[in-house]
């Protein structure tokens, strides 16, 4: 009898067991024939928690489960794209990003199928997930290069911007695209974007984040965009980064793809590469101060300083300049190294033209008026970096593009 009862609990268990696999095996949807399973739905499920240590709540579960079936309804379309154009990556790429991926999250070197069976992941499935994000901008490299020239007129026009900008702020920004494909989507993505950045303020790893709910190109690098010039970005992304302060991330910002999340980390003063070697040859109006100058007297040194500022047009007016101002301290500075000039300084001296002054600038013992005299150029600006920062935003929207193209192409169908 009791052997009896244990055999049919056995068969019972096993009955289950079978149940639950076939389940596992359940078509969730077709891409062109590809299946797409409630096991590869699942898998990739438990990478995004397990890399973007999102809080565990049926709310993000049921966010995160309909990431996963967007994104590996875009992976196939992009693997799919990349057999029929022959195009693969080694097995050197993988490991390089693989390397990337412990670095963003502090895995010890060498470690990460070790940290991935641990948290419950088949490591194939992640490597899956970075050959494909590897393929994907490889092939939207060659299809960028196969439609798009850079012409030197447009380097130059970029280089001139730069130096135009120079004085000027630059942001370190980092950027998760959340796409919207179709009216349907608007009020769902925006959903998720908002999800995200309620994970991120709660401490979530924004790079893990960008890897695993970003479509953008810059997805596989954690969404780092790099340093950004004011002008670059589209006019609603500007907008919201320039009230933006270090450390920032930024509400949902509706885009021409979908919503964008832009994370500031850090800002500062835009030098050209090379433009401390730069050499400037200077004069200077010099009015004193007197110790423990009051605000009236700084007012009043500001206002002298002004005046002889106004009359000059040339270098060759500094010295009458300021004796008309009755100002004893002008004269020639010299030829001096930009980058060896206090910071004050610098920022005055570096955007003017030869013959132009500045405007005061106020020190603890005196305010100062500087007239450039000339200017030697350090050669620092390197062409094929301004080409390369060109064909990155310009990769961007391609890649938006080609994935629609793909997806408007496409039989995908849910179960």
């Amino acid at each position: 009898m009791f052997r009896l009862i244990a055999l049919i609990l056995i068969i019972a268990g096993l009955g289950g067991a079978v149940a639950q696999a076939q389940d596992l095996q359940r078509i969730v949807a077709l891409v062109n024939d590809e299946v797409i399973s409630l096991r590869d739905i699942n898998e990739r499920a438990r990478i995004i928690m397990a890399t973007t240590r999102l809080s565990d709540t049926p709310e993000i579960r049921r966010a995160v489960r309909d990431q996963a079936l967007r994104s590996l309804v875009d992976e196939r379309l992009q693997m799919q794209e990349a057999k029929r154009r022959g195009l693969t990556v080694n097995q050197q790429e993988v490991d390089s990003a693989i390397a990337m991926v412990e670095r963003q999250m502090n895995i010890p070197a060498g470690r990460f199928e070790e940290f991935a069976e641990r948290s419950g992941i088949d490591p194939s499935a992640i490597i899956n997930q970075i050959r494909t994000e590897l393929t994907w901008s490889r092939m939207v490299r060659a299809r960028l290069n196969a439609t798009t020239t850079i012409t030197e007129q447009e380097i130059d026009e970029a280089i001139a911007k730069l130096k135009s900008n120079a004085g000027q702020t630059e942001d370190l920004i980092s950027e998760i695209l959340v796409p919207v494909d179709n009216p349907d989507q608007e009020e769902p993505q925006r959903q998720t974007a908002l999800r995200i950045i309620e994970q991120i303020r709660n401490g979530a790893p924004f790079q893990a984040l960008a890897r695993q709910f970003s479509r953008g190109t810059t997805a596989a690098n954690g969404g780092e965009v790099g340093w950004v010039q004011r002008g670059t970005l589209p006019d609603e992304v500007e907008n919201v980064v320039a009230k933006m302060n270090k450390g920032d991330v930024s509400e949902p910002i509706r885009t021409v793809g979908g919503y964008q999340i832009i994370l500031l980390r850090d800002r500062q003063r835009i030098a050209l590469p090379g433009a401390e070697d730069s050499k400037v040859t200077l004069k200077q109006v010099l009015v004193p101060l007197p110790q423990n100058a009051s605000n009236a007297d700084i007012q009043a040194a500001v206002a002298k300083a002004q005046q002889a500022r106004n009359a000059i047009r040339s270098c060759e007016d500094v010295e009458a300049a300021a004796e008309q101002a009755q100002l004893q301290g002008a004269g020639s500075l010299g030829t001096l190294r930009l980058g060896d000039m206090p910071e004050a300084f610098r920022r005055a001296v570096e955007p003017l033209n030869v013959n132009e002054s500045s405007q005061p600038v106020a020190t603890q013992r005196a305010i100062h008026v500087f007239t450039l005299c000339a200017k030697e150029e350090a050669s620092g600006i390197n062409r094929n970096q301004v080409r390369q920062n060109i064909m990155v935003r310009r990769a961007e929207l391609l890649a938006q593009r080609y994935i629609r193209e793909l997806r408007r192409d496409a039989t995908i169908e849910f179960r």
